[in-house]
């Protein structure tokens, strides 16, 4: 089977960046597989071929428009059985993974800013282009949540939507003895976009929990902004604010709990990254990796992404009990131990043989 899998960028870091890298690893040994990519990086079996579309680093409401173009290009003349693209980035591809649902985050997003109302205004039209498409044969959601939400807002679909979570390396992010953080303070893990995942609420919390703590926040936002609301609240000095990192396993080998009060997530791949860590997670509903979590046993679920009360509560009764911190930790570890990248491949494949097998 030849199969062209066309992202903007195949990379170790970010959730669907993440996802093409494992992905290609595995479905090389099953099918023939090109990449169609911005930029490439990290290990590759040799078989798989690269085609890099050079693209220059330029803001996404113009790099999107020309990767279509230029992938489009690549295509012309080829023959695939699959063509399998993500989001709205390639319309016309025959298999598409939903990791995210532009016209969802319109909607919970509406005092967005002016770039940021374009560069949703492109994502809604383009993945309407998608989800309409002839071309298409088959749809793979990654959560439950981002189906019936792709459903929603451009369904009914007329092919076919599976839903496929994102999974877990269980053997790079795993439990992990760890000694007491300074000055016997739980230690509190964020990881994301500021403003999205919620990091303003995750300060606010720490401040209204009755347990010592400190938060660790790794990402990128209004730094200046955060850290002017933790000085406001008095927890300054136990806010740290790093930079993303690309060995995020360590981080979270050194958390109590796992803190991300997200305001949209499709999926989440750092909840079910924190959960086979074996570190409890304290979230949203509106995250779709939300679905791995039996609240009270391996995390608790909000449905207010800005109940800084709620999130505090929750994360006093993780951290508050040494006990209930270990039993909800196997609890986190053992609720992703099926989720492998093999899985997810396996699953991937039977949707590209229907997908190949279907009247065009």
């Amino acid at each position: 089977m030849r199969v062209a899998l066309a992202i903007h960028n195949v990379r170790p870091t970010g959730g669907q960046d993440r996802y093409a890298l494992e992905m290609a690893r595995r479905l090389a040994a099953h099918c023939e597989l090109e990449l169609i990519a911005i930029s490439v990086e990290g290990s590759l079996p040799s078989s798989v071929r690269i085609h890099t579309l050079g693209i220059p680093d330029l803001p996404l409401l113009l790099a999107a428009p020309l990767f279509r173009r230029r992938a489009r290009a690549a295509l012309l003349g080829r023959r695939y059985d699959v063509v399998h693209g993500v989001g709205g980035a390639l319309p016309g591809a025959s298999v598409v993974t939903a990791q995210f649902c532009a016209a969802e985050w319109r909607r919970l997003n509406p005092r967005a800013g002016p770039y940021q109302r374009l560069v949703s205004a492109q994502a809604v039209r383009d993945e309407r282009a998608t989800y309409g498409h002839r071309r298409l044969k088959g749809v793979i959601a990654v959560s439950r949540r981002t189906a019936d939400e792709i459903q929603r807002h451009y369904g009914p679909l007329a092919v076919p939507v599976t839903v496929v979570p994102n999974a877990v390396d269980q053997e790079l992010f795993a439990p992990r003895e760890h000694g007491a953080a300074p000055q016997g303070r739980a230690r509190l893990l964020f990881v994301g976009a500021y403003d999205r995942k919620g990091l303003d609420t995750a300060i606010r919390a720490l401040a209204l929990m009755r347990c010592a703590a400190e938060l660790i926040a790794i990402g990128d936002g209004d730094r200046a902004r955060h850290l002017r609301l933790a000085s406001e609240l008095g927890v300054a000095d136990r806010v740290r604010l790093e930079p993303p990192r690309d060995r995020i396993e360590e981080a979270f080998a050194l958390a109590d709990a796992f803190v991300f009060p997200t305001r949209y997530e499709p999926y989440g791949m750092v909840i079910a990254e924190a959960l086979a860590s074996g570190v409890p997670v304290v979230t949203t509903a509106l995250a779709g990796a939300a679905e791995l979590i039996r609240p009270g046993e391996s995390g608790f679920v909000l449905d207010d992404p800005d109940d800084a009360a709620g999130v505090a509560a929750a994360l006093d009764r993780i951290v508050g009990e040494d006990a209930t911190r270990a039993r909800m930790a196997r609890a986190a570890r053992a609720a992703v131990r099926d989720l492998t990248w093999d899985m997810v491949a396996e699953q991937t494949l039977a949707v590209y043989r229907a997908a190949a097998s279907a009247v065009p």
